[in-house]
């Protein structure tokens, strides 16, 4: 378990590279940019990520799942660069696609369109030929170059954006610094990438990729629909103003996702199947869940102890009605961040068909409860619609993946967990209500007792696990 946590913290600093540009640029971009503005620029990093996700098309998971099946290293180069070209073929597609309704003079309402609408295309075409390269050097365990190229990206685009802000250009200057930065890094990761690609056309090998990513597609979608919805339905009940304060309560919560949730999850795609093959599995599962889960509570209730003072130093008042959303989104990205470690008999026995249909139960149920929510109690309704549809994705795929291979939780000491950390919340609550808790030397206390309450359990966790070694971590569970 120990490499499990040493490459999880290298893919902390480089996943935290990645989208830490975007974080460290919004107090610039609240404070500069119109509500209204950041409003857009947060319905088109959403927009973004669909690009993203349309045009991977689940590649890159095919390419993590076959690449050391394969029978020699030509054959790995040919891999690569097979999923390379096409996954430029598809964003050449969906580009040409998306430029020409963009042309055809249709009026999104959005601030600088249609500028904003063609650098957002090539901007999701980019970010997705990047996210290969960067999906090759975790498979190649390049940590360095993963963790050089995401910096090096982020600290790009983190000047560029503020230059042509500053310049007059605005929301379309913030856009194009994205643009410019990811194409730079694509460049970079080409060339050190270079002697691991073969670009040699292969319809067996795409054949392959395809068949095991693109059934991830719809999950995928879903998921999207999931974490997007909110956004998109609140634009046209509330306003764009609405999206931008409801957005940034969002950003505050993303910390826990940046640095726990998808460092964690980098890691675990290729790492479930490596544990399969190691004597006593089960065992190394159930260590993960466990560890995951501490940290991810853990970090949640940093980050609730600091949100008062985050808000006070950053945001401007207009911002401010949202700060009571945080725990609540914390919440919902714990939940979800929870479907990875406890997703290994869906992945083990290849039965990712399972995923649609579960994404969809689970989209289907945001949208509705969205529709329902948003209108009747505002971004409020938007919250907790999130941690609902997202119980219900944790919640499915933690069935179907025990009823494909049993595994034996140690469902007491998850309790215990919740528990105590409970009772950290609790503190934190009760300390907002006798102080002011924007002051420093207040949230200075109100993380000195998260730390004091959840780092006694994870010592008494740490020690139960490496001594006791209970039986039911040691045992798998017998079943079909």
């Amino acid at each position: 378990m120990k490499q499990v946590f040493s490459y999880s913290l290298i893919y902390a600093i480089g996943n935290a590279a990645n989208s830490a540009a975007l974080l460290l640029v919004i107090p610039y971009l609240i404070n500069t940019l119109t509500p209204a503005e950041y409003g857009a620029w947060s319905l088109f990093e959403i927009a973004i990520a669909l690009l993203n996700l349309l045009i991977l098309t689940g590649l890159e998971v095919g390419l993590m799942r076959e690449y050391w099946f394969q029978d020699n290293e030509q054959q790995r180069k040919r891999l690569v660069g097979n999923t390379l070209m096409m996954t430029s073929a598809i964003g050449i597609v969906i580009v040409a696609g998306g430029a020409g309704v963009v042309a055809g003079g249709i009026d999104f309402d959005l601030p600088g369109a249609p500028h904003t609408l063609l650098l957002v295309l090539a901007i999701g075409w980019s970010e997705a030929i990047f996210t290969v390269f960067l999906t090759l050097f975790r498979i190649r365990e390049q940590p360095i170059t993963f963790i050089t190229l995401s910096i090096g990206r982020m600290a790009l685009f983190a000047l560029l954006a503020i230059g042509l802000v500053e310049s007059g250009f605005g929301l379309t200057g913030a856009l194009g610094a994205r643009l410019i930065a990811t194409v730079s890094f694509i460049t970079a990761g080409l060339i050190v990438g270079w002697r691991w690609i073969a670009w040699q056309l292969d319809r067996a090998l795409i054949r392959r990729i395809v068949s095991y990513g693109l059934p991830i597609l719809p999950a995928n979608f879903a998921a999207y629909v999931l974490l997007a919805a909110d956004r998109y339905i609140m634009q046209g009940v509330l306003s764009l103003e609405s999206v931008a304060i409801y957005t940034f309560a969002y950003k505050i919560a993303t910390v826990l996702d940046v640095l726990v949730t998808r460092p964690f999850a980098l890691d675990w795609a290729p790492r479930r199947f490596k544990i399969a093959t190691q004597p006593h599995p089960e065992q190394k599962y159930a260590q993960a869940l466990l560890i995951y889960l501490w940290v991810a509570l853990s970090f949640a209730l940093a980050v609730i102890a600091l949100t008062p003072l985050l808000y006070a130093l950053i945001a401007p008042p207009a911002y401010w009605p949202a700060m009571d959303l945080v725990p609540v989104i914390l919440l919902a990205y714990i939940i979800y961040g929870l479907s990875y470690p406890l997703n290994v008999g869906i992945m083990l026995k290849d039965r990712t068909r399972d995923l649609p249909v579960i994404g969809w139960i689970a989209a289907c149920c945001s949208l509705a409860l969205c529709f329902w929510w948003i209108p009747a109690f505002g971004i409020a309704g938007a919250a907790w619609a999130t941690v609902v549809s997202y119980v219900v994705w944790t919640g499915l795929i933690t069935l179907d993946s025990l009823r494909l291979y049993p595994l034996r939780y140690p469902w007491l000491l998850i309790g215990g967990m919740i528990g105590v950390s409970g009772i950290g919340y609790g503190g934190l609550w009760l300390s907002a209500q006798w102080w002011p808790a924007t002051e420093p030397v207040v949230a200075a206390l109100r993380l000195g007792w998260v730390i004091l309450v959840m780092s006694g359990y994870g010592f008494w966790l740490w020690q139960h696990i490496q001594h006791r070694q209970p039986s039911f971590i040691d045992l798998p569970v017998t079943g079909d």
